[in-house]
């Protein structure tokens, strides 16, 4: 017989959320913390003088939250909503050329509206600034001072003969398509209710070890949260509500079961 009395959770092992269909949506592994929060309200009941003579207890709440010490996808479309999806996707990425022969190549080739693939170049300054604007035209039109065309095929670039000097540099912002993972955050799609499990290691007074779980039948995600990037590597906290009821008709804001 497990004794649940003397119990010490020494390792939060993994977070796994799973839709009503039963299929996972996230699992979130490297957990550097996570607390179960619980509360109730208490309303005095008073008689004469004041004297409290009764207590009415309602309203219990369980919120759920922790940090991961990596970003994980399917968090990231939990809380705001979204699907995890793979496929091509367009990225805008920032190119430098160097001009030879008043021409030039780019690193890869630019997406877009034919002939205004890139739009503009800018000429890259002696302090590294964006300088003077040049304009992309259909590809076989004459060109002018402050022109250049495009060739997507062959990605080669064709300057305005006199605009620019052999190894000076133009700069373009361009879309390019990319095999990728995406994560969208739309406005009118919001957060979602899972059913989550926490599993974690437990061991007792006589050093006996144990797996414990954590259920939460529904958990309700909470939209709001912060993506924070700087000095120190980035962590994605969350935070869910349990609810009780649903389709399945239980009370219960969690269970905890412990086993060998």
């Amino acid at each position: 017989m497990i004794n649940i009395d003397k119990l010490i959770i020494t390792e939060i092992d993994k977070i796994t959320g799973f839709n009503n269909a039963n299929e996972l949506e996230l699992i979130m592994d490297e957990l550097t913390d996570a607390t179960i929060s619980n509360t109730e309200e208490k309303v005095d009941v008073t008689g004469r003088g004041g004297r409290k003579i009764a207590s009415l207890k309602k309203n219990k709440a369980v919120i759920v939250k922790g940090t991961n010490g990596l970003l994980v996808g399917g968090a990231l479309a939990a809380m705001t909503g979204g699907t995890v999806t793979s496929g091509t996707n367009k990225i805008r990425t920032t190119d430098i050329i160097t001009v030879t022969g008043n021409a030039g190549v780019t690193q890869l080739e630019a997406k877009g509206v034919t002939g205004a693939e890139i739009g503009t170049l800018y000429k890259k300054t002696s302090t590294g600034a964006m300088g003077e604007k040049i304009v992309q035209v259909a590809s076989g039109e004459t060109l002018k001072t402050g022109e250049f065309t495009y060739n997507p095929t062959t990605k080669a670039l064709a300057f305005f003969t006199g605009d620019l000097t052999d190894g000076s540099e133009v700069v373009g912002f361009y879309d390019v398509e990319v095999e990728s993972a995406k994560v969208s955050n739309e406005s009118d799609k919001y957060s979602k209710v899972l059913k989550l499990y926490i599993d974690v290691t437990c061991q007792d007074n006589c050093d006996n070890m144990y797996h414990g779980q954590f259920i939460f039948n529904r958990a309700d995600f909470n939209g709001t949260f912060d993506i924070t990037m700087g000095k120190d590597p980035s962590t994605q906290a969350f935070e869910a509500e349990s609810l009780a009821g649903g389709c399945t008709g239980g009370n219960q804001l969690w269970d905890f079961i412990v086993f060998q």
